[in-house]
């Protein structure tokens, strides 16, 4: 009786065994297949076109280093496991990071460019040719999209679908209203200067209301980041101080716990107070 429990013991162990097996792989292939899918969409966003065959292999072999080496520095198996979970997810998070910024970018060389293509368009210079004449001498990534656009519009595309195109890789309302406005003003004709430096005023007007929010709450996001760090901070003084109590918090289970526990608070605290702080005008 004793033999069959055992017996049937091991069967259970083995066979969830072999089902975590299961889902971990096809986790891991869901998240390898949109992970190099997002990271060819980004990158191609960014104008960097680089092959993507070894990506995947390298994120692993970088995710088991940072493993290694974690738990090398800690003797903590749970910490280990932990960062180097977290390492593959961070280049996801700097691509996105890299997009946001160049979106940022892009948005406040757009008013430069309206004043510029109005200005050109009242000296009676097509569209076309304003629209290149500004590329050739603006900096990036304004000069990378636009040219873009005159590419596309070269192999045959209409300047209608060249603007979609456009709105579709820098999804921003900025983008959006300038993207309308062209193609409106292409179509219904009429005073397209004229409405071009309006549109470039109001941009002004919102990126300077934009820029004001920014720095009102700079302190409050500053704060979160001090607060996120100050657990960080404490923790290296007292591993100095009192380097034996520390060293309880990494080798027993209670300990490494607690630091999961302070780990994931942090993070939800860090992030709620920046999204509270993040204010779209």
């Amino acid at each position: 009786m004793i033999v069959l429990g055992l017996s049937c013991a091991c069967l259970a162990v083995a066979l969830a065994a072999w089902i975590s097996q299961r889902l971990f792989y096809e986790a891991a292939q869901r998240y390898q297949s949109s992970f190099t899918e997002q990271a060819r969409t980004e990158l191609s966003d960014l104008f960097v076109f680089v092959d993507l065959t070894h990506l995947w292999p390298a994120l692993v072999c970088g995710a088991i280093g940072v493993t290694l080496f974690c738990w090398l520095l800690t003797q903590s198996v749970v910490f280990a496991l932990s960062l180097g979970a977290l390492s593959v997810f961070l280049p996801r998070v700097a691509l996105t990071s890299a997009l946001r910024r160049r979106q940022k970018r892009f948005d406040l060389q757009l008013p430069e460019l309206l004043l510029a293509l109005s200005g050109s368009l009242r000296a009676g210079a097509s569209l076309t040719f304003a629209l290149k004449s500004i590329v050739q001498d603006a900096a990036t990534p304004l000069s990378q999209e636009f040219g873009l656009v005159l590419r596309e519009q070269r192999m045959g595309l209409s300047f209608a679908q060249t603007l979609e195109n456009l709105y579709e890789r820098m999804p921003s309302e900025s983008v959006e209203l300038v993207t309308t406005m062209l193609i409106v003003g292409m179509h219904s004709g009429g005073s397209l200067a004229e409405l071009l430096e309006r549109l470039c005023s109001n941009l002004c007007a919102r990126q300077h209301l934009e820029g004001k929010i920014e720095v009102m709450t700079s302190q409050g996001k500053m704060q979160a980041w001090i607060m996120g760090a100050l657990p960080l901070v404490l923790l290296l003084v007292l591993s100095q101080i009192d380097p034996v109590s520390i060293h309880l918090l990494f080798t027993t289970t209670q300990g490494q716990g607690v630091l999961l526990t302070v780990c994931v608070l942090e993070t939800l605290g860090v992030f709620c107070l920046r999204r509270i702080l993040a204010i779209h005008v």
